[in-house]
This record gives C-alpha cells, sequence and structure tokens, in this order.
C-alpha cells in the first residue's frame, strides 16, 4: 500500500474534508436546535460526537498496541488517556467521576514503572510515525486552545452579559469537537501506516 501516493493521498484529503464537513454541520444543527437545557447540552451531536470519538480512540489504541510490538507500550498509554478523557465526559451522570479517572490513572503510572526502561524506546518510535503529528495537533486544540477560546473574559468583549454564553459555548465546544476529530485522522494515519509497515515486511 503506497500511502504516500498522489491517489491515495487525494482520497484521504477527501475523506478528511468529508469528516469535517460533517462535524460542522452537526454543530450548526446543535445551534439550530437548542435542547431544553440549552444550547449545546450533554444530548447534543457535539457533545455525542466527542464521547464517540474518544470511545472509538481508545479501543484502537489498545487494539494498535496489541498487533505493533514497537509501540505497544505507548500505544498503550495514549489508550489509557483516552479512557480516562472518555470517562470524564460523563461527569454530567457519573457523581464521583473521579475515581474511575485515578484507577485508570494508576494502572498508567503502574505500566510506566513496570517497564520504565522501554517507554523511551517506544515513545520515539510512537512519535517518529507521521501520523504522530495530527495527533499532537488534535490534543493541542482540543486540551489547549479550546479552553483558551472559551474563556469567558474575552467573549465579555465581544457581546454583552447576556449574549456572550452562546458564543463561548459554540467556540469551545466546536473546536473541542475539531481536535478530537483531528485526533480520530490520527487514528486512521496510524492504520495507513501499519498496514504499510505490515505489508512490507511480509514481503
Amino acid at each position: 500500500m503506497k500511502i504516500y501516493s498522489p491517489l491515495f493521498v487525494a482520497l484521504r484529503i477527501v475523506l478528511y474534508g468529508s469528516l469535517l464537513f460533517g462535524m460542522a454541520q452537526g454543530i450548526f444543527f446543535d445551534a439550530a436546535h437548542p435542547m431544553e437545557e440549552g444550547y449545546f447540552g450533554e444530548l447534543t451531536f457535539t457533545e455525542i460526537g466527542q464521547e464517540v470519538i474518544l470511545f472509538i480512540l481508545f479501543v484502537f489504541y489498545l487494539f494498535l498496541g496489541s498487533k505493533w510490538k514497537e509501540i505497544r507500550l505507548m500505544s498503550t498509554l495514549v489508550s489509557l488517556f483516552f479512557l480516562m478523557a472518555f470517562i470524564r465526559e460523563f461527569n454530567f451522570l457519573i457523581d464521583h467521576w473521579i475515581y474511575p479517572v485515578l484507577v485508570v490513572l494508576a494502572i498508567m503510572i503502574y505500566l510506566l514503572l513496570r517497564n520504565f526502561k522501554k517507554i523511551k524506546q517506544s515513545c520515539i518510535q510512537f512519535f517518529s510515525i507521521p501520523a504522530s503529528q495530527w495527533f499532537i495537533a488534535g490534543l493541542l486544540v482540543t486540551l489547549v486552545f479550546s479552553r483558551l477560546m472559551g474563556r469567558s473574559k474575552f467573549w465579555r468583549l465581544l457581546y454583552s452579559d447576556e449574549s456572550y454564553r452562546l458564543a463561548k459555548a459554540a467556540t469551545e465546544e466546536g473546536l473541542e469537537l475539531l481536535g478530537d476529530t483531528l485526533m480520530l485522522i490520527s487514528a486512521f494515519e496510524f492504520l495507513f501506516y501499519y498496514l504499510m509497515v505490515r505489508k512490507k515486511a511480509e514481503q
């Protein structure tokens, strides 16, 4: 599989562009059809989309680690990170969500301590793969940029105290979904790269 051939690159651009278009339309739908509890609540496309993507990423990186020995440790840690993020999304249902998150965090720390000598090489292998750049970009958008753009004091500069909350929610939640989608794209890229590596090994 020639993942950098012009045709395959073009197909991926169309696929990823369609995926981003779908996410943007979902955010538009949420703005046009507010729920009873308000805009961008827990049962909206935007929020459910975030939860679905986080769960897919958890399963994908756990699976990838089981198949790819060189990045197994790093891939497993990334998978557990997404599991924690997935659990965190259900804070509206689970009052004490922090406890299952702490359990997952304890497992991550255990894996790190148990495989301390292997983590450096696994990390190097993981982030040497081009797909990891999508992962880093998505992580920065979700964890950093969306939070900064969602600051109330910023939106109060542009809107009155009565109307800024909608713009704040749409921007912060929309950017968070964008970041999650970029990390989903990274999963596709990791999969394509893995299939290419496996095919070369079989030749």
